[in-house]
């Protein structure tokens, strides 16, 4: 591996898309980029040389990143909020992540689920058979007590294609032909899914192709245990997992730690 190839692996595995691209917090941005820029120059009184370094990395970090002090997307927002500025922030609520699924056959996927018991219709209804919640909430219990490696690995093994799951900065990268990062709500209830799916006879591409309509059904949060709800998202960074650019958009979210479980 080239010396280049190794830089942009490291930087891909540095990069947090929901803080970054369209999805930056102009606050978070800012607040941050002046931190930076605050420790380059009281470093450089002491080395010039230390000074330019820890200005170049702490900006390639927001870049890269959105930010560089652990637990700015709380607090940046309510700091430029009595700003004469305006920067669009409303409360915070969160955003989704990548799923394990790929495009699939639809009708297949709900047949299966209907034939195996796991969906039941109830006129124009559909609901989530009790048993299969009960088995899918204590898969879901389990992986929430694991470590962030043991998380991905399961994950990776839950997965569709032939993938080597890591853990880094909080979530956890499929790592294959095309890097897939999720957050640890959206891993631990899709892994979960496609695990208890397994006792109900369901092949394996199916019940990927399940897994993320399924967290629609989503009572209990799937990192803090809290209670799901719906919600809409909001525009700003403040809340878990990032910014999103429409602030109306509909999502079932946890009630105690804002957990995006599921984003239409």
């Amino acid at each position: 591996m080239t010396g280049f190839e190794s830089l942009r692996r490291t930087a891909e595995r540095l990069r947090r898309p929901e803080h970054t691209g369209e999805n930056r917090c102009l606050p978070c941005t800012v607040l941050n980029t002046a931190i930076v820029g605050v420790a380059a120059i009281a470093l450089s009184r002491r080395s010039r040389p230390l000074g330019v370094l820890a200005l170049a990395v702490g900006l390639a970090l927001v870049s890269l990143r959105g930010y560089v002090v652990p637990g700015t997307p709380r607090f940046a927002p309510a700091l430029v909020d009595p700003l004469p500025v305006a920067f669009g922030h409303e409360s915070p609520a969160g955003v989704e992540s990548g799923s394990l699924a790929d495009e699939g056959d639809p009708e297949a996927m709900m047949e299966a689920l209907v034939e195996a018991g796991v969906i039941v219709p109830d006129g124009d209804q559909l609901y989530l058979d009790d048993d299969f919640r009960t088995a899918w909430e204590d898969r879901m219990a389990d992986l929430r007590d694991r470590s962030g490696e043991e998380l991905a690995v399961r994950t990776a093994a839950a997965s569709h294609s032939s993938v080597e799951g890591e853990f880094h900065g909080e979530r956890v990268l499929l790592a294959g032909d095309r890097d897939a990062w999720l957050s640890p709500a959206i891993a631990i209830a899709e892994t979960a899914a496609v695990e208890a799916l397994a006792d109900r006879g369901i092949s394996h591409e199916l019940r990927v192709q399940a897994a993320e309509p399924l967290r629609t059904f989503a009572r209990t949060c799937p990192v803090c245990a809290g209670r799901v709800t719906d919600t809409t998202l909001r525009n700003c960074c403040g809340g878990p997992g990032g910014v999103s650019g429409d602030p109306e958009r509909p999502v079932r979210a946890c009630a105690e730690c804002n957990a995006v479980v599921f984003a239409e």
